[in-house]
């Protein structure tokens, strides 16, 4: 049985996925720049505090929304007063950044056993969030905060997007694992039908419009832009 539901998407036309990122380009906030600077340059050259620092105080800005439960501001304060200490955010990022280097087109392709140890490393990081703050393992901040900025191959699952693929805020780490290779697997399926690739696609819609985006965009920033703009 199938975790995300397409139905939205079925007819999706090239100028529909086109016009979509270009509305989410045109959306007036800072979180463009935002990502892109930190997925280019904090991730890998900030120490594990500050990285983690600097992402929380990133999301729980307007457009992103991420400290509704307080969760940003009282993991920031329990880095800055020592309760989370520097071992437990390198192994934290250790973790994270262990996640393999695979884009999410060829998710479904890579080896059971590889997911398998991705079910594994999701379980692990979400144990540690929930041991932080109580709502920092939440669907949301798992792939928005955590693998988006950080990974790069998963969309964000928050509200408007779980909406329209019918996804359940408390699915499993399997489950979870199982959606992102059908979204890999539906994305294969639009790239051939259109000869396109969604990241270039993406990262040719931000330089249209003058912006300095990374070479190329991450497949699931790529994607979240796409769904998130979509009529």
């Amino acid at each position: 049985m199938s975790v995300c539901d397409f139905r939205s998407l079925n007819n999706l036309t090239l100028n529909d996925a086109k016009n979509s990122i270009k509305r989410y380009i045109s959306l007036n906030g800072p979180w463009l720049h935002q990502f892109d600077t930190f997925f280019k340059t904090t991730r890998a050259t900030a120490t594990a505090d500050e990285r983690m620092i600097k992402l929380l105080t990133v999301v729980r800005g307007s457009g992103w929304n991420m400290n509704r439960q307080g969760q940003c501001a009282h993991i920031i304060e329990a880095i800055k007063t020592g309760r989370i200490s520097k071992e437990e955010l390198n192994h934290f990022w250790t973790t994270v950044d262990a996640l393999p280097n695979v884009d999410l087109r060829n998710l479904p392709h890579i080896d059971r056993m590889l997911l398998r140890q991705i079910v594994t490393s999701f379980q692990n990081i979400r144990r540690t969030l929930r041991v932080w703050h109580s709502s920092s393992d939440s669907l949301c901040f798992m792939t928005k905060v955590i693998l988006m900025f950080n990974w790069g191959q998963s969309p964000a699952f928050d509200t408007r997007i779980r909406s329209k693929m019918k996804l359940r805020n408390d699915m499993s780490n399997e489950d979870l694992v199982t959606a992102l290779v059908e979204i890999g697997t539906w994305i294969q399926g639009f790239e051939s039908q259109h000869g396109i690739l969604l990241d270039k696609l993406a990262t040719d819609e931000m330089r249209l419009v003058g912006r300095d985006s990374l070479s190329p965009l991450p497949l699931g920033r790529s994607f979240d832009m796409m769904l998130f703009s979509l009529s």
